[in-house]
């Protein structure tokens, strides 16, 4: 309630957003030191604490391979294997990043996303939800991001009274003039929608 897209209704040509589908991370494998020659093992999201999705994986000098069932709607189980190559860049200070190759298009990409195959999100036709957020919901999300680095409520309409121990002065008051600013204007914009004047 009062969060993202809320007092806006639906619209009927929106995309299905990045954050709903199952996604794999390369980023996140060379965290979880996944991504070495030989690694095997499970994959899993959970959505409120129960697993909703897993996938079997293997790693191999130059690619990603998955295994997974996948099952069209009244339709049998059908065992997948899918395989995503590995590609690299140099950094600027020496060594490289691992980035994958989409099999649909062969982007460079950080993130895949599921369906019967993991692809970029382009691949699945996929938008991230901030692109479908109206103005009034940006401009929301910009003042509680400012809020957030102030140490502020995320309550709009209290006000930013304290400033953060280390920070100047003067970034404290212009940070809170955008916080103020892009607050108001969405209330503006909001209240022009309904077709009350603020």
């Amino acid at each position: 309630m009062g969060g993202s897209g809320s007092g806006y209704r639906y619209r009927w040509n929106s995309k299905t957003t990045t954050e709903s589908q199952y996604k794999i991370d390369i980023r996140w494998m060379k965290k979880q030191r996944y991504l070495h020659p030989g690694a095997a093992g499970i994959l899993s999201w959970t959505c409120r604490g129960e697993v909703s999705g897993l996938i079997g994986f293997r790693v191999e000098t130059d690619r990603l391979v998955l295994n997974s069932r996948h099952r069209q709607i009244g339709g049998e189980w059908e065992n997948i294997e899918d395989e995503i190559f590995f590609t690299r860049t140099p950094c600027n200070y020496g060594g490289n990043r691992q980035w994958f190759l989409c099999p649909g298009c062969n982007r460079r990409v950080a993130v895949v996303y599921g369906g019967k195959y993991y692809r970029c999100r382009h691949c699945h036709h996929l938008t991230y939800s901030s692109q479908q957020e109206s103005k009034s919901d940006r401009l929301m999300r910009k003042a509680r991001k400012i809020r957030a680095r102030l140490g502020a409520s995320n309550n709009l309409t209290e006000p930013i009274l304290f400033k953060p121990k280390n920070m100047h002065q003067k970034t404290f008051d212009r940070l809170r003039r955008e916080a103020d600013d892009a607050s108001n204007l969405s209330l503006i914009i909001m209240g022009q929608q309904l077709g009350i004047n603020i």
